[in-house]
């Protein structure tokens, strides 16, 4: 797949890459992607975005001991 970059340049990368590309110039802000439809994990939209049902996690969001909620006042 080819990768254009904000300042221009193009790439050309693999589908299996797994680093993100760099370009020769450093720029790191991708501008189109071609040949290949991006995939997604997680919450997305758009014309060419293919879904999937994600299955759910827990999530421990108390840091270190069990969260503690109480009622709010009347």
């Amino acid at each position: 797949m080819t990768v254009t970059f904000r300042c221009g340049h193009r790439v050309d990368v693999l589908p299996s890459f797994s680093v993100t590309p760099v370009c020769g110039c450093g720029e790191r802000v991708v501008a189109r992607v071609a040949g290949a439809r991006p995939r997604f994990t997680g919450a997305c939209a758009g014309p060419f975005a293919e879904t999937r049902a994600v299955e759910p996690a827990v999530v421990n969001v108390a840091a270190g001991s069990p969260l503690k909620l109480k009622p709010p006042k009347e």
